[in-house]
């Protein structure tokens, strides 16, 4: 894809985003606080899920923390990722 493609794709999607705006006014407050909400789990989660599988690996391998240390970080960038992806595809 060109770098002229790419432009117009963003730009073609800015305009619809403004115009979506335009026809549907600003999001309540419940609405902002559950997208808050969401983005707060997407990151929860998946730090929760690393903490979980790594503390069973420790135990299973008797390594001390080692797995739940890296499992929480590999969690947590996971999370951010996809909160950060969620925010941008919206």
């Amino acid at each position: 894809m060109s770098s002229e493609d790419e432009l117009a794709r963003q730009i073609s999607g800015h305009r619809e985003r403004a115009e979506l705006s335009r026809r549907e006014g600003e999001p309540s407050l419940m609405r902002q606080l559950a997208a808050v909400g969401v983005l707060g789990w997407m990151i929860v989660l998946p730090a929760l899920g690393g903490i979980a599988l790594g503390r069973w690996l420790d135990r299973l391998w008797h390594t001390g923390l080692t797995f739940t240390a890296a499992l929480l970080l590999v969690g947590l960038a996971l999370g951010c990722w996809s909160a950060w992806h969620w925010v941008h595809t919206r």
